[in-house]
């Protein structure tokens, strides 16, 4: 899977999806600060994923991202927010970008920062080979 793809099931799927646009974006600064304080650097698909859409969600589970305001007042899916201030995700090797009603926790382990996992209670296991293929397979497991 790759993002032209990726943008075309979107276009195709639009119903599922409610995803901002460019104008929602974070500025390369607020990308900065988010990296700053998590202390790694944000994988270059998910970076293209916040530049496109600035956030979003499929089917009601939203894939967290930068919600350009100081990040101790940004509750919600903020990247950073949900990763050191509600839950002490980064300590656990962990940087989850999305959680579903179901208990799914995804997220990238912070030693490689780029395939996905799944957490379901205490199992763990390889979700996707990057961000990109996780979007995809969100989506298709609502097809």
């Amino acid at each position: 899977m790759n993002r032209e793809k990726l943008l075309d099931l979107f276009v195709q799927h639009s119903d599922l999806l409610n995803m901002g646009n460019t104008d929602d974006a974070p500025s390369t600064e607020w990308i900065e600060k988010a990296e700053s304080a998590l202390s790694l650097t944000l994988p270059d698909d998910y970076k293209w994923f916040l530049g496109r859409f600035g956030g979003g969600d499929i089917c009601g589970d939203e894939i967290y991202s930068i919600y350009c305001i100081p990040f101790e007042e940004a509750v919600g899916g903020d990247l950073v927010y949900q990763n050191t201030i509600a839950n002490d995700y980064l300590n656990e090797g962990r940087l989850v970008v999305s959680n579903t009603d179901f208990g799914e926790e995804f997220y990238f382990d912070t030693r490689e920062l780029k395939a996905i996992y799944v957490a379901l209670g205490e199992e763990h296991k390889l979700y996707a080979s990057n961000f990109i293929e996780f979007l995809y397979k969100r989506l298709m497991s609502y097809i």
